[in-house]
């Protein structure tokens, strides 16, 4: 497996801007009599795995005196609702859900929730007295399957080298761990014959810093051939031919 591509020949960057966002930050709920809570949901940072764990950002207003989360798996809350109600799913996310210990009146509290495999609902309900409120927000975990080792031929490096490759439990997505860096892997969402890789970090530039990937393909034989282009902040190296042959099963 190729690692730690390190400097790259940068004559031939063509003139490009890279759009970069920052973390929204997050407004409370409006200030009204009745307690209110909003979820805001951002990638996890660093150390942690953006396929199964997510951060949240739960924001109170003025009225609410505590908060609690709950996150569990769609199916049971739906299995739950229809048996006793929305009034009482409430209760239960303030009887076996996570107190929110920095929520009271105005405020914001950020948790990060790990280990998600499936379609999760996470619910926050505000509390003022016996006035509950809910909000919620979902999530879905991407479990990834072992499908073997593949090959990857890639004109951008002018190299060819073994990768693994994972597949997605509920998906024709392919995941290559750790093509060209240790730590960054490269997803591949497929759409029948169709390909797209979208924007994704890959590697990092020693001179450049973070390079990003993305582009399209197409699926002939065992053979993902993509046409990705390959960037920088300070421009894009064009588009390369690479190609993936999946394992064969």
């Amino acid at each position: 497996m190729r690692k730690y591509i390190n400097t790259l020949f940068m004559g031939l960057l063509i003139a490009a801007s890279i759009t970069s966002c920052s973390e929204e930050q997050g407004t409370n709920p409006g200030e009204d009599s009745r307690p209110a809570v909003i979820i805001y949901q951002y990638a996890p940072g660093e150390g942690y795995n953006a396929d199964n764990d997510i951060k949240l950002r739960i924001s109170a207003n003025s009225q609410t005196q505590e908060a609690y989360y709950l996150c569990e798996l769609t199916s049971e809350k739906a299995d739950f609702i229809e048996i006793n109600g929305e009034a009482a799913y409430m209760d239960q996310v303030t009887e076996k859900g996570i107190k929110l210990e920095e929520i009271s009146g105005t405020s914001n509290q950020d948790v990060v929730v790990t280990g998600l495999i499936g379609d999760y609902t996470i619910t926050a309900v505000a509390v003022k007295g016996n006035t509950k409120t809910a909000f919620e927000s979902s999530f879905y975990g991407i479990q990834w399957d072992v499908f073997g080792e593949g090959t990857y031929h890639s004109s951008m490096f002018n190299a060819t080298f073994a990768v693994e490759v994972r597949k997605a439990a509920h998906a024709e997505w392919y995941k290559l761990i750790e093509p060209f860096e240790e730590g960054k892997d490269l997803v591949i969402k497929m759409n029948g014959t169709n390909a797209a890789i979208e924007q994704q970090y890959v590697f990092t530039d020693s001179e450049y810093g973070a390079v990003y990937a993305e582009g399209k393909g197409v699926l002939t034989d065992n053979n993902i051939n993509m046409t990705l282009t390959f960037t920088c902040s300070a421009g894009s190296f064009g588009e390369k031919q690479e190609i993936l042959v999946l394992p064969t099963k």
